[in-house]
């Protein structure tokens, strides 16, 4: 049967599984976990995977699973794919997953020595092909085209089969650093007409959580943080360390006088996004030096940073920190809430308890705070004590397509239909009036049934 089949997210938020089949013929679109702390999942990842793979080298065949970005709702399941199904990822992205891989095994082979191995999966993932080109499995011919996400490198498809041309957006959004004219130009130019629009609907069920949000875009956060960092002295910034527009933003937003500092893993990650976006974005080049926070002062830390030098001006781009100068002189820190069982007490939590008033800029989903939809437990503990107004402020601005975007992607696309996934407001699609002329055109299924052409 040829046509679109969600396995997993049609009223839920991650845990995402898409197939497009042409005969006995199919690719896949992500294999995503489901989102800790998720209430009543749809499907359980075990389950998921059965059904996924059940009628595999029997019924069907799987040419290919396209992975739209490295984010766990959506590659969290990667390892379950049998051995020998070809697996796509961006190349940036796939540098930024090794480097995730290594720091969690890292961490995994202290609390067991036989833990599994993420790496030979990760290896087995091959980079897209040409921006723009086009590659054909077996009557299903994808374009992967990147788009701006708070996830660098993702990606969205144009897919065409049967005479139809669908648009798969995977997560996306237009206000991030790349910014609207590039999400436009891109529609424009390689997209246009379509028959078939699959489209993420992250924030249809979170419209009172971005009407109340003054920061609409990564440049409203950026302007906003400089003010913050040059009113406070001792700034602790909570962000996710891969979402990596709001890291550089914060970046360029630490004042001349301050210094910027993260962790050697932090550094890393920043050092691969630098490399691939410099030439595009001017918020991805060096600006200052980024002093590295290594436990115990270990220059080991340092090894993959050392020769790492500013193409403009020669300097070295990352030092090892010196505690002494960066208390006295003041600071922007990116930290994490510690997560290993096994410590009491966090690095950064640590260093927070030396200084004497730090300020915490919060830039993540308001959703894991305590009193929040899916609250974290290390979270909640990092900031104890800390989450008043004169401790911190809330700064921060979504990974996801507003509702306007949305309705700007149906008008420049004009779709016969458009299938809503990845949301909780499935059903609110129909009745928001930025998308009244495109009513008629939503068709609303249920995981596993399918669309057909």
């Amino acid at each position: 049967m040829d046509g679109i089949k969600i396995y997993r997210g049609s009223d839920q938020i991650g845990g995402i599984v898409t197939e497009i089949t042409k005969g006995d013929h199919r690719i896949l679109i992500d294999l995503g976990a489901n989102l800790p702390g998720i209430k009543n999942p749809a499907l359980s990842d075990d389950e998921l995977i059965k059904r996924v793979f059940a009628g595999e080298g029997d019924s069907i065949h799987t040419d290919a699973v396209l992975f739209t970005h490295y984010h766990g709702d959506h590659v969290g399941l990667r390892g379950k794919a049998p051995e020998g199904i070809p697996m796509y990822i961006g190349g940036t992205a796939k540098e930024i997953m090794e480097t995730i891989a290594m720091r969690v095994e890292l961490l995994n082979k202290k609390l067991c020595k036989n833990a599994p191995s993420q790496i030979e999966t990760i290896n087995r993932m091959e980079p897209y092909w040409k921006l723009g080109s086009s590659r054909d499995f077996n009557g299903i011919k994808v374009t992967p085209l990147v788009c701006d996400h708070s996830a660098i490198d993702s990606y969205m498809f144009v897919i065409e089969l049967n005479g139809k041309k669908i648009l798969y957006t995977g997560d996306f959004r237009d206000h991030g650093i790349p910014g609207q004219d590039t999400f436009e130009s891109m529609i424009k130019r390689y997209v246009g007409k379509i028959d078939v629009l699959v489209t993420e609907g992250t924030m249809i069920s979170r419209l009172e959580e971005t009407g109340n949000n003054p920061i609409k875009s990564e440049d409203d956060l950026g302007k906003r943080a400089a003010e913050i960092f040059a009113e406070h002295k001792e700034n602790v910034v909570l962000v996710s360390s891969t979402n990596l527009d709001s890291v550089m933003e914060f970046y360029h937003a630490t004042p001349a006088d301050k210094v910027f500092l993260c962790d050697a893993y932090q550094a890393e990650v920043m050092n691969i996004a630098i490399k691939s976006r410099s030439r595009f974005f001017d918020k991805y080049r060096y600006k200052k030096c980024i002093y590295v926070l290594c436990p115990d002062n270990n220059s080991f830390y340092m090894k993959n940073l050392e020769g790492v030098r500013n193409p403009v001006t020669k300097r070295r781009c990352f030092e090892m920190a010196d505690e002494d100068i960066y208390l006295d002189k003041g600071f922007v820190m990116l930290a994490r809430p510690n997560n290993n069982p096994n410590m009491a007490v966090g690095r950064f939590e640590e260093r927070m308890q030396k200084m004497k008033d730090p300020f915490i800029t919060y830039s993540m989903w308001t959703g894991y705070l305590e009193d929040g939809k899916a609250p974290d437990a290390n979270i909640v503990r990092f900031l104890e004590g800390k989450n008043d107004k004169a401790h911190m402020e809330i700064l921060h601005t979504s990974g996801h397509a507003y509702v306007e975007t949305i309705a700007k992607l149906m008008e420049l696309t004009n779709p016969d239909k458009i299938i809503p996934m990845h949301t909780e407001g499935r059903d609110a699609f129909t009745n928001l009036p930025q998308f009244g002329e495109y009513a008629n055109r939503i068709w609303k299924k249920e995981d596993g049934q399918v669309y057909e052409f």
